[in-house]
């Protein structure tokens, strides 16, 4: 029955996908990309092997569910960056903290005079900058885009004239597969950056 695989498919995508935007990582949309195409060719798989041996009245019936299989796959991983780009700012500060308060061995840092906080800030920034990146847009497609390189201006300290920030759209991005605007992740940023500010002040005093 395709029911139960649509419903394995989603059960294989939904928490690995929400796994990847939690961490962040570099290579999100790539990692999602072949996460996608590998569940949902498996299930397809599977339902190819489920109906050997079945005469199917049209084999139009066939292409048509593999269709509805590749369709809810889809929307499983739109859906859970959606739902992601809704809490963004939360996920953006537990990446930050996660990397800030603790070391590579997932120590609780002591803040100690070897203790480099201001190199530790700038790392735990580029990390949720980039968490906020891969939730500003669907890319279910391999299309480039120029969403890092502008939100990576935030962490610059150089002024420009034009600021890319202040548009509510993204060059080489859809208003379908866009999640969050550039204006409202400067907005973003902003609240964010307020909300990190007293932890770190209290890191730099406690040395």
């Amino acid at each position: 029955n395709y029911i139960i695989l649509q419903k394995q498919l989603a059960k294989a995508l939904a928490e690995p996908v929400e796994s990847l935007f939690k961490e962040g990582g570099k290579d999100t949309w790539l990692s999602i990309r072949n996460l996608l195409i590998r569940e949902t060719e498996a299930a397809v798989s599977e339902f190819l092997d489920r109906i050997a041996g079945f005469e199917l009245e049209k084999e139009e019936t066939v292409e048509q569910i593999q269709q509805i299989l590749r369709d809810r796959a889809r929307k499983v991983v739109e859906d859970k960056a959606r739902e992601g780009a809704g809490k963004v700012l939360s996920l953006m500060k537990d990446r930050f903290f996660a990397l800030f308060r603790y070391d590579n061995d997932s120590l609780l840092r002591v803040w100690t005079q070897d203790e480099d906080i201001g190199a530790i800030t700038r790392d735990a920034l580029s990390a949720s900058l980039k968490l906020l990146s891969n939730l500003a847009a669907i890319r279910l497609e391999e299309k480039p885009d120029n969403i890092d390189s502008v939100l990576y201006s935030l962490l610059s300290a150089a002024s420009s004239s034009v600021d890319p920030l202040a548009s509510s759209t993204w060059e080489e991005v859809s208003p379908e597969d866009t999640l969050i605007s550039p204006v409202e992740c400067m907005s973003l940023w902003t609240q964010f950056e307020g909300e990190i500010k007293d932890p770190v002040e209290q890191a730099m005093e406690a040395q």
